[in-house]
């Protein structure tokens, strides 16, 4: 039975997407994820562990398309051991996340970004969607009622 795992973290470095020898889109990435412990002197220092993550197929490409190095993105998968022989000839092992799904992490600039996004309307806006007036093309483009072909 495979161990299922879920990890969240920031992308070391910006993705590069790559493919298989049939095809597939695959993405490998290195994550760090911070953890707090004690120093030598009792204050609590963060520590970042590194993680390897393999993502498949579309999310793949949506990953490389849209993060770059620094990302908050949390990834929900299987864990995979492998074992090699490295270069001083040393039996080792490597464990990898293999990714089923995952998603962008809001960061707190983005969080402010998207409420300064969603303000109040304007004065225009505010205008042309007051009760009782026939609804019309907005200042923002969108299709009003009047708009729809049928």
């Amino acid at each position: 039975m495979p161990a299922f795992a879920q990890l969240i973290g920031r992308l070391g470095q910006d993705p590069e997407l790559r493919y298989t020898n049939g095809g597939n889109p695959v993405v490998n990435l290195s994550v760090a994820s911070n953890r707090q412990k004690k120093g030598a002197e009792g204050e609590r220092v963060s520590v970042a562990d590194w993680f390897r993550i393999t993502v498949y197929g579309r999310d793949a490409e949506v990953i490389a398309q849209y993060a770059k190095k620094g990302s908050a993105i949390a990834f929900n998968g299987r864990l995979q051991t492998e074992s090699f022989v490295d270069r001083e000839g040393q039996q080792r092992t490597s464990t990898c996340l293999v990714a089923d799904s995952f998603e962008f992490v809001p960061t707190q600039k983005r969080a402010e970004e998207n409420t300064e996004a969603n303000a109040e309307p304007d004065a225009a806006e505010r205008e042309e969607t007051r009760p009782g007036k026939k609804k019309s093309r907005t200042s923002k483009g969108t299709a009003g009622e009047s708009d729809i072909p049928f």
